[in-house]
């Protein structure tokens, strides 16, 4: 029991190294010069998730449960946070390419949508945090509508207007249930790194949207794409901290 734990945390050797594609493929992408848009480029923005996807694989396939011996047989993770969380890194390897192309952002963030909804499925049922008991919920909806309030100033469309409301929904719901799930267990590591994910993804989306409605944000594609793939790490890395 004591053995599988060292070996899922994030803090031994092991899983370091097994992180390290992760994080030169990042490292790459954010020093590369080619432009999001183009096929290169999107072929080196999905490698770090990729690059997550097998980490989780690899990780809870040979230790599916704390308490379940080794199982090399499936690659597919047994337990339900993690392979909701590996289908939510899939569902984001797909939204990635389409959003590479002007043409396909709209069904590109729609994908995104489901992954949110993913994340947030995946506390939910995995008994993390049931329900809606929260100390700090109404701080979420204050900052769900002021964040819309903030972005939809810069849209001149109603359509789009009501497309970035319904898309933070699920971005925001996902947030509270991570923060949520942590304040049920503050020490629970795994937790605390979902929620950082879901920080994460708040304030990468946000400056998206700022971007792409023409809100000057210095180094706006660099620090939306940093706190991007920092979101999903935190998500990745929640499925084998301990």
């Amino acid at each position: 029991m004591e053995a599988v734990k060292m070996t899922l945390s994030i803090f031994s050797r092991q899983q370091k190294i097994r992180l390290l594609p992760f994080v030169i493929s990042t490292i790459f992408f954010l020093l590369q010069p080619y432009e999001q848009s183009s096929v290169i480029g999107a072929f080196f923005k999905i490698i770090p998730i990729i690059s997550l996807i097998g980490y989780v694989i690899v990780t809870r396939s040979q230790f599916p449960r704390k308490t379940k011996t080794i199982n090399a047989e499936t690659l597919i993770p047994e337990d339900i946070y993690s392979f909701c969380v590996m289908f939510g890194l899939c569902v984001s390897l797909i939204g990635d390419l389409l959003v590479a192309c002007p043409y396909l952002i709209v069904p590109g963030g729609f994908l995104f949508m489901i992954v949110h909804l993913v994340y947030f499925t995946a506390i939910e049922v995995s008994g993390r945090h049931k329900g809606c008991s929260s100390s700090f919920a109404w701080l979420f909806v204050l900052l769900f509508l002021n964040t819309w309030l903030c972005t939809q100033a810069n849209i001149d469309s109603y359509f789009l207007k009501i497309l970035v409301l319904l898309y933070y929904v699920p971005l925001f719901l996902a947030g509270w249930k991570a923060c949520a799930a942590a304040e049920d267990s503050p020490d629970d590591k795994a937790i605390m790194m979902a929620c950082v994910g879901a920080s994460c993804f708040m304030l990468s989306d946000f400056l998206v949207i700022m971007d792409h409605t023409g809100f000057p944000i210095p180094f706006a594609e660099f620090l939306y794409m940093l706190t991007y793939f920092g979101a999903q790490f935190g998500w990745a890395v929640s499925t084998s901290t301990l």
